[in-house]
């Protein structure tokens, strides 16, 4: 993976952690920022693959312990999704969409 697309992943999940207060937007659970890294993850509500240059923005990410993740991560296999955890759901708790979203992640630079 080149430097460039570290940087872009460090990004995204460093605004993703800190606009939702280092705590998993799913269970409340708390973390820290030294600690955010290992006990949170940047998912991203639209997968990255459907998503203009990856999806790399905050518009697009949500963090969630590994135990929401799970459930989030339902849509994307095609599994059924627990009540919270469906891509609409995890938009609004964040004040974003789909939209908002791919027009963000447009933006990103080449």
């Amino acid at each position: 993976m080149s430097q460039r697309k570290k940087q872009v992943r460090q990004r995204f999940r460093e605004a993703v952690y800190t606009r939702d207060g280092f705590s998993c937007r799913g269970c409340g659970l708390a973390s820290a920022p030294e600690s955010a890294e290992t006990e949170l993850d940047a998912h991203h509500i639209t997968d990255r693959n459907e998503m203009p240059k990856g999806g790399y923005v905050a518009e697009n990410g949500i963090a969630l312990c590994d135990v929401c993740h799970e459930k989030a991560e339902a849509f994307h296999r095609g599994e059924p999704v627990p009540p919270g955890f469906a891509p609409a759901e995890l938009y609004a708790l964040i004040g974003s969409s789909e939209v908002e979203a791919r027009a963000a992640s447009e933006r990103l630079a080449d």
